[in-house]
């Protein structure tokens, strides 16, 4: 079925979330200077108001209204970062005009005391209400966006807080401009369609609002509504969102037992460049571009997204480390178990879409071999342990010109020890336990209410479900930067890893750059089956040079290749080889003219100042890693295999259609 041939929708949509009245009132009266309501209602209730009145101006006025004040000074703050995202991005870098009023009207004296706190001097009040403003021009970061179509709010770039108040239920009336929807995975107040409540601020800042023009498609899954909210225009198949949404989400409730919402929401804002998501507690944003929802291959990997950030449903808004649990929002919270919070989840997003048959076995082997090649490309691997990543987050999170020798991502490397973890999980329990057994007891054994977990509790676990120590492991692939066994470790499901050269790729196509289905299992036929020539050491080889580049200009040089050696420098612009002019896209067809040994004269720009510096490349193999099956797997191999991908192993050509499956072992249950 095409992508674009089922419903097309519109911005507008008539449909109104959780069955309540949408009609949106406008409130034209000025926030600043008018007398707070006083009307007899909950003083514990932090309430906001949100008004909207000029939303093509990228402007977001807010006030905050505190009630049975008895301090002499209040202070309110904005987190300087958002849960989901590991960074100091100082919110109220676009907060302005803040004011602060009694409960007559009155001003208060209120000054700034560091870069994201107010303090208020009271004068005896015991209702305070705070206005301020909001440039809302951050759409990429997911943290707060307003234009003539709609506004996206995440909490902690929005909403000041005061840390004495930050349990106390909330509030958060909304004034936006007619025909203008709310979505959110909060609730609304009874019988009030533009007041959201939540039961304290970390859930407001952990439910993000979208208002506006959007679609929304309804539907059930493992027993529970969800919503699918889409900001910006796209054609779509709303039935075939349906239906794959509905598969991720009852893949993953099996692996955890339960769905822990009454109601999720699925935030999505479609558009040019839009990538990216957010968890939150029971709802994601979700950014993705208009081909992700009307081509196919593109869809299948905007679907790897939508299985990540569900996955953190559980897998962060619930079972959380104690570094991150409870949050402080005004400094960095540090853990070494981000690499379990990103990474572990990062390994079951495409699991579970070829656990669902979204994706075809073949294609996710391919993906493990893609990633296998970029881990054992970056000479970073052997510096950086996992811990050390997770902990150095918030100074090492975005890209930098030495990122590539000095660092390891805990998402990629995270996702890669994870799979070598279930597959030694399955190997010493001949396939009773799994990883899965391990997060669904984490799950239930470390409940949001209670404390965060610890790397000790991770290891403990992974002990008590396997039945045998593999606090080696740990030693070794996450505090250690040992290389990562994958050879021996895919064994258990029947799997080798061999090195394709280059020629075989050229000779045989790609899938993906012919076009061709790269799901097709048949192809697998086409594998090459000369063990002779599987090995890196007995492959072509080529010359090596060693440099990444950004266009011509040369944007990391790896520290195990020649070019680092002769001191070629982030930021040089590449200019010629041995004379001629050579562009970035012409870089590696020119080195193939030239021999591992050969001498060459590299040109560039320093500083505007011309170098010319002599180089002697070095060899690298030519060629990939990549994964097969192994040609005569052992009944145990076939029934690893299968529980792992919940596929068959394919059939020979010439093997009987009736011919009994390889029996497999029942996975341990967790405890209940």
């Amino acid at each position: 079925m095409s992508l674009a041939s089922g419903p097309q929708r519109r911005m507008r949509c008539a449909l109104v979330l959780v069955g309540t009245s949408a009609g949106i009132l406008i409130s034209c009266a000025s926030l600043a200077g008018a007398r707070v309501d006083t009307r007899q209602t909950d003083s514990s209730v932090v309430r906001y108001t949100v008004r909207l009145d000029q939303p093509q101006t990228q402007m977001l006025d807010v006030s905050i209204e505190l009630r049975d004040v008895h301090e002499e000074t209040v202070d309110l703050s904005l987190p300087i970062w958002r849960p989901g995202r590991y960074i100091v991005l100082d919110h109220a870098s676009t907060v302005r005009e803040v004011e602060a009023f009694d409960g007559t009207g009155q001003t208060l004296d209120i000054n700034k005391i560091d870069k994201s706190t107010w303090r208020v001097q009271t004068g005896g009040t015991d209702v305070l209400r705070v206005d301020y403003r909001i440039y809302a021009n951050s759409l990429g970061d997911r943290t707060r966006h307003v234009d003539d179509t709609h506004a996206f709010l995440s909490g902690s770039s929005v909403f000041l807080y005061n840390a004495d108040r930050r349990q106390n239920p909330v509030e958060v009336h909304i004034d936006a401009p007619e025909g203008w929807r709310i979505a959110s995975g909060l609730d609304f107040k009874a019988d009030d369609s533009t007041t959201l409540v939540a039961r304290n601020y970390d859930v407001l800042v952990d439910s993000p609002i979208e208002i506006g023009l959007h679609d929304v498609i309804r539907f059930q899954a493992g027993g529970k509504p969800h919503e699918l909210v889409i900001w910006g225009e796209a054609k779509y198949d709303e039935d075939q969102l349906i239906e794959d949404f509905t598969k991720i989400v009852e893949a993953q409730r099996e692996i955890f037992g339960e769905l822990p919402y009454q109601r999720y929401v699925f935030l999505l804002h479609v558009g040019k460049g839009a990538r990216g998501g957010t968890e939150h507690l029971n709802s994601t944003i979700m950014q993705t571009s208009r081909r992700s929802l009307e081509d196919e291959k593109s869809y299948r990997r905007f679907l790897g997204l939508v299985s990540h950030e569900f996955f953190h449903t559980w897998n962060v808004k619930q079972l959380r480390p104690a570094g991150i649990h409870p949050y402080d929002y005004q400094s960095e919270n540090y853990t070494k178990l981000l690499w379990v919070c990103e990474g572990a989840t990062s390994y079951y997003d495409d699991l579970t879409l070829v656990r669902t048959g979204l994706i075809k076995p073949k294609k996710y082997l391919q993906i493990i071999s893609d990633a296998i090649n970029r881990h054992r490309d970056r000479p970073g691997r052997l510096v950086q342990s996992l811990e050390d990543s997770s902990f150095d987050v918030w100074i090492k999170f975005g890209p930098s010109p030495d990122d590539v020798n000095s660092e390891v991502s805990f998402y990629s490397k995270g996702a890669l020890v994870s799979l070598l973890l279930d597959l030694e999980i399955r190997r010493v329990t001949q396939g009773v336990a799994t990883f899965d057994a391990v997060m669904r007891r984490m799950y239930e054994r470390f409940p949001l209410s209670g404390p965060g977990y610890t790397p000790q509790d991770l290891i403990n676990m992974v002990n008590e479900i396997a039945e045998v120590d593999l606090t080696a492991f740990f030693e070794r692939y996450v505090r250690g930067t040992e290389e990562l066994d994958f050879e021996s470790a895919l064994e258990t499901v029947g799997l080798e890893l061999y090195f394709k050269a280059a020629k075989q790729d050229d000779e045989n196509g790609d899938d993906e750059e012919n076009g061709q289905d790269s799901n097709n299992d048949a192809a697998m036929e086409d594998e090459p089956q000369d063990s002779d020539s599987d090995e890196a050491d007995d492959a072509p080889i080529k010359a090596y040079l060693g440099l990444v580049m950004g266009g011509n200009t040369v944007r990391s040089v790896r520290s195990d290749s020649p070019a680092y050696e002769a001191g070629v420098q982030p930021r040089d612009e590449l200019l010629a080889i041995d004379g001629r002019r050579v562009t970035a896209g012409e870089l590696d067809e020119r080195l193939k003219q030239y021999e591992p040994g050969d001498e060459i004269r590299l040109t560039l720009f320093r500083h505007d100042d011309l170098r010319e510096l002599s180089i002697t490349l070095a060899s690298k193999p030519d060629g990939k890693w990549t994964l097969r099956r192994v040609k005569e797997p052992t009944d145990p191999q076939v029934a690893a295999y299968e529980s792992w991908l919940g596929q068959a192993w394919p059939k020979k050509k010439n093997e009987q259609d009736e011919k009994e499956p390889a029996e497999t072992k029942t996975p341990i249950e967790a405890d209940r």
